[in-house]
């Protein structure tokens, strides 16, 4: 599969924003996912600023991603269940693009699912872009966060910033879900 770019514009939203904006916008679309994170014992991958995933919906796709200046490179390949259940055994990935960036970076060490986060997430077009409404939930915690996909930074950003305007919603920096999730998991260790 080829390589996708996104340009992704972020903010926390309180409980009182989530579920102000899950009412404006009812009757959108709603997805419900998974997704099981992978590195190594040692972390190898998060030091190098990637990740690794496996989303699980109605199929189930890896996912590897490397922020490359303001885009989000990422590699999507499909999974089987059974490819499921391989890697989670032997912490390996079945053969191809992914097999090939990840082993670049961790040589033979193998993968362990690390942590599962699921978001509920509602999506619709606004703009020139798509809007992403998310409640995820792991390691027994939840967090709102409003997410908005544009094509380019700079009209991005213009059309992120004129969203929280119409939406009334102040910004609140949001890091990565997979970045809020390791802080979850430092604070269990």
């Amino acid at each position: 599969m080829l390589p996708s770019l996104e340009v992704e514009f972020k903010t926390l939203l309180t409980k009182e924003e989530y579920t102000r904006l899950m009412s404006r916008f009812k009757g959108n679309p709603i997805d419900v996912q998974t997704n099981h994170y992978l590195d190594t014992e040692r972390f190898s991958l998060k030091a190098t600023d990637t990740s690794l995933r496996i989303r699980e919906r109605d199929t189930l796709e890896l996912t590897f991603k490397r922020k490359k200046g303001y885009t989000m490179h990422d590699i999507r390949e499909p999974l089987e269940s059974n490819q499921l259940q391989e890697i989670r055994e032997s912490g390996i990935l079945p053969e191809g693009k992914i097999f090939e960036e990840v082993e670049s970076i961790i040589g033979k060490q193998k993968l362990t699912n690390f942590m599962s986060l699921s978001t509920e997430r509602m999506y619709f077009q606004y703009g020139n872009g798509i809007v992403f409404i998310d409640k995820s939930t792991y390691l027994d915690e939840t967090d709102y966060e409003l997410e908005y996909e544009a094509r380019n930074y700079h009209d991005g950003k213009k059309e992120f910033i004129a969203l929280l305007g119409d939406f009334k919603i102040k910004y609140k920096k949001s890091e990565k879900k997979i970045k809020r999730a390791y802080n979850a998991l430092k604070r269990l260790m």
